[in-house]
């Protein structure tokens, strides 16, 4: 008979939530470069600036330090605040890029 571990039930919930953030940065990361191909045709096809790459950028600069700081959170016990933050982070970003690229394109 096995006894009920916190340590063991804290390490795999730790390995999920890795787990969990890799996939959610690869959802993410696709849609950035889908974003920075959108950008590139905007670029070409209406002759506007190349700092309209700018808002890319910064998502694919902040998305992982943002991921870092909830995976800080998550080991410090505020595990349903990190998953929450992590995928609410994740679905804005997704949400903004798209808005942006419908603005300049559009």
């Amino acid at each position: 008979m096995q006894y009920y571990n916190d340590e063991k039930n804290k390490a795999g919930a730790k390995v999920l939530f890795m787990i969990v953030q890799m996939v959610v940065l690869t959802m993410v990361y696709i849609i950035i470069y889908t974003s920075f191909v959108a950008v590139g045709y905007a670029i070409e096809e209406y002759g506007i600036s190349p700092l309209m790459y700018f808002p890319v950028f910064v998502a694919l600069v902040v998305f992982p330090i943002l991921l870092y700081k909830y995976r800080q959170m998550f080991n410090a016990g505020r595990m349903m605040g990190a998953f929450i933050w992590t995928m609410a982070t994740a679905s804005l970003i997704i949400v903004l890029l798209y808005v942006y690229v419908a603005q300049i394109v559009g």
